[in-house]
């Protein structure tokens, strides 16, 4: 008999219409979590670059918003690393994108996140919901070398904590190399993102090019931003264990976000603009066939400054 918890959720795009996906809620006390599955709604401003499978769209504690209009979306291979079979695939010919299905390759260019490649396939996405857990999986169909079976699983703990716990096998026949982040759109309530607004990490930020002040390990906003404008940093990480992999996202000083991994940081980036303070925390893993990853995040959600 088919558990009555579990579903197989498959969406396509049409028209240019985004679907918002199902919705779950996850709570515990004074934290409200709203998880979309099966969702294209980022792909309307984004076009397919993020993974679809589940994506926090708000964390709602003591009644205060967290997060901008994007939530926690995650995705693969930013840059190429990751994006299966693309750089082998002629022009018309399909490669895979890791949570959400297969893309068709519409220009001859290197690979560009922000290029729309027109979908071909979804893969369809699998649901187990319990009360405090929701957990999504997918893998690629079809034929190609280039395979995949992916698992998220979202699980509270306490009123306060949140860890996503991510599972990635290569069922293909050779190997490949994966980059993963989330790109982690916080925003507390209706606070415009400004010089209130910080980064803390575990570990010292390499110089780069940035308008951004950083100090150390700091990264903020010495001013406002400018209508419509966007400020930027990134800079690659090395030898930094898994221990030191941490942040704290402070507004006024006082951290709203703290967050810890299991794995060695490869890359730190920050993006701000008026809907998001983004920093982001870039995973790199090799797979041979057969092989699986696996890692997690956990966020502790300490609230707002009162």
């Amino acid at each position: 008999m088919r558990n009555p918890a579990i579903a197989v959720v498959a969406a396509c795009l049409c028209g240019g219409h985004a679907a918002a996906g199902d919705l779950h809620v996850l709570a515990a006390g004074d934290l409200r979590l709203e998880i979309e599955v099966a969702t294209d709604r980022l792909a309307a401003e984004f076009g397919p670059r993020f993974d679809r499978t589940a994506v926090v769209r708000s964390v709602m504690l003591d009644g205060i918003e967290l997060l901008g209009p994007w939530g926690l979306p995650d995705e693969f291979g930013l840059y190429g690393d990751g994006v299966l079979g693309f750089e082998s695939a002629a022009v018309d010919d399909t490669f895979t994108k890791i949570g959400i299905g297969r893309l068709r390759r519409d220009t001859g260019a290197d690979y560009r996140f922000d290029h729309p490649y027109p979908v071909a396939t979804l893969f369809p996405v699998e649901v187990t919901a319990g009360e405090r857990t929701l957990t999504v999986g997918q893998h690629s169909d079809g034929e190609g070398p280039w395979q995949y079976r992916y698992r998220k699983t979202y699980e509270l703990h306490g009123p306060d904590a949140l860890t996503i716990r991510y599972e990635l096998s290569n069922t293909g026949a050779v190997g490949w190399s994966f980059e993963h982040y989330n790109h982690h759109w916080f925003r507390l309530g209706d606070l415009p993102v400004g010089p209130g607004y910080r980064v803390v990490t575990g570990y010292a930020l390499p110089a780069a090019e940035t308008a951004l002040d950083r100090t150390g390990s700091a990264l903020g906003l010495a001013e406002p931003l400018a209508a419509g404008a966007a400020a930027y940093y990134a800079g690659e990480l090395a030898g930094v264990p898994a221990g030191s992999n941490t942040f704290a996202w402070e507004v006024e000083g006082v951290p709203v976000v703290r967050y810890r991994a299991s794995f060695p940081p490869a890359r730190f980036a920050l993006y701000a603009d008026a809907r998001g303070f983004c920093p982001e925390v870039f995973k790199r893993a090799a797979l041979e066939p057969g092989e699986t990853a696996t890692w997690s995040a956990t966020y502790r959600f300490t609230g707002p400054p009162r």
